[in-house]
């Protein structure tokens, strides 16, 4: 149950960074779910493990492992070429406050500056 509970908060929260740093939330949730899922099941059947052996927990290591690094992937890199808000932001077009990693508005997708040049 507990890990249900972690995917579908996991997920969401990537899904929140990929849609307001620019990214499609339900491609980066489906790379953190499948990466999970590879990492935590389809692995240790390749490999022989048995369901109550030990080495399991380094599978399941190995899933949460993966999710961070999407997350991470999300949250810093996914639009570091725009300039970047420096708190809370409110959109121009629209009026939505957007939060401060978002750098185009959650809402409406309209930019929150023109993109930053590339160094």
């Amino acid at each position: 149950m507990f890990v249900i509970i972690f995917l579908i908060v996991a997920t969401g929260g990537i899904s929140a960074f990929a849609r307001g740093r620019g990214g499609n939330p339900f491609v980066w949730g489906g790379i953190a779910v499948g990466g999970y899922v590879l990492a935590v099941l389809v692995f240790p059947a390749a490999f022989g493990v048995s369901p109550d052996a030990d080495e399991r927990f380094w599978f399941l290591a190995g899933g949460v492992a993966w999710m961070g690094a999407v997350a991470f992937c999300a949250r810093f890199l996914l639009g570091r070429s725009r300039r970047k808000p420096s708190g809370m932001w409110s959109c121009p077009n629209c009026k939505y406050l957007n939060q401060q990693y978002a750098v185009i508005c959650e809402a409406c997708k309209h930019p929150f500056g023109e993109p930053a040049p590339n160094r």
